[in-house]
C-alpha cells in the first residue's frame, strides 16, 4: 500500500524530532572543555649571606612568575629604627636582584620581604612618610595606616614582621610575597646564629575556569533520540 502525503509527513515530523533530540546531545559531549589557569602569581628569594660584615655589599635575588610585573617587585629591608623600601624590575626570565651597600650600618638582624603585585599589577601595601611619621605602611585600596616603623607606636624587628605579614595577609590585598633575613656583623666579630624570620613563600590561588559550548544531554536521551529515529525509518518503510 503507498502511503498517504499525511502519513509521509507525520512519519518526516517523528524523524526531525528524533535527528533534534540526538543532534544537541552529540554536540554537547563534542564542545565542553575545561581549562585551569596555570600560571599562578609566584615569588622566591634568597640573600647572598646571611652574616654579612659591615661594609660588604648584601644582594637579594630571586625569581618572580605569574601575574602583572610590570612594575617589579617591592623589597622591604629593616631593622631598629632603619627602614629601606624600593622596587626592583624583573627580567623576561623572571629574575630580580638588588643590591645593598652596608656602609655605616649598625651590627643588626635585618629582616627583609619581597613582595609582588600579583595579578593587579598594583601593590597594595605601601610604605610612605605621611602625618609628620617616617615609615608608615599604608593601604592603598583602604587608605588606612596599618602601623608606623618609627614614631609614636611604631614597631620594630620581629614586632614588625609579624605586622607586616598580618598586613599582607589580609582579605582585600591580593599582594604576595616571601620573607627572609641576615645578621650583619661588625668587623673581626664571631657572628652569632641569625635570627631569622620563619620563611614563607606564599601564592595567589587561581580558579579553574570551565567553558561548555552547549548544556550538557544525557546518555538516555541519546539513546531515545537515536531509538526514535530508527522508529520513524521502519514505520515510514511499513508504510
Amino acid at each position: 500500500m503507498n502511503p498517504t502525503v499525511s502519513q509521509r509527513m507525520a512519519g518526516i515530523a517523528v524523524l526531525l524530532l528524533a535527528l533534534l533530540l540526538v543532534l544537541p546531545a552529540m554536540g554537547a559531549v563534542a564542545g565542553t572543555t575545561t581549562s585551569t589557569d596555570t600560571a599562578k602569581p609566584f615569588i622566591s628569594a634568597t640573600v647572598s649571606s646571611i652574616t654579612p660584615v659591615v661594609g660588604d655589599p648584601v644582594t637579594i635575588s630571586g625569581i618572580a612568575s605569574g601575574g602583572n610585573l610590570t612594575a617589579g617587585v617591592q623589597i622591604w629591608v629593616f631593622a631598629g629604627n632603619y627602614i629601606n623600601v624600593t622596587t626592583a624590575p624583573v627580567n623576561a626570565k623572571g629574575e630580580f636582584s638588588k643590591t645593598y651597600q652596608t656602609t655605616g650600618l649598625p651590627a643588626a638582624t635585618y629582616y627583609s620581604f619581597v613582595q609582588s603585585p600579583s595579578t593587579d599589577g598594583t601593590l597594595d601595601i605601601v610604605e610612605t612618610d605621611a602625618n609628620g611619621f617616617a615609615g608608615q605602611v599604608i593601604n592603598t585600596k583602604t587608605g588606612a595606616t596599618i602601623f608606623n616603623f618609627t614614631g609614636t607606636g611604631s614597631v620594630q624587628d620581629m614586632a614588625a614582621v609579624t605586622a607586616l605579614s598580618n598586613a599582607f595577609n589580609q582579605p582585600n590585598v591580593d599582594d604576595i610575597y616571601t620573607k627572609l633575613s641576615f645578621t650583619l656583623v661588625a668587623p673581626g666579630t664571631t657572628p652569632a646564629s641569625p635570627t631569622n624570620a620563619t620563611a614563607v613563600t606564599t601564592t595567589a590561588v587561581s580558579k579553574p575556569v570551565t567553558t561548555t559550548a552547549k548544556s550538557p544531554v544525557s546518555f538516555m536521551t541519546v539513546l531515545a533520540g537515536i531509538g526514535l529515529a530508527g522508529f520513524a525509518v521502519v514505520m515510514m518503510r511499513r508504510q
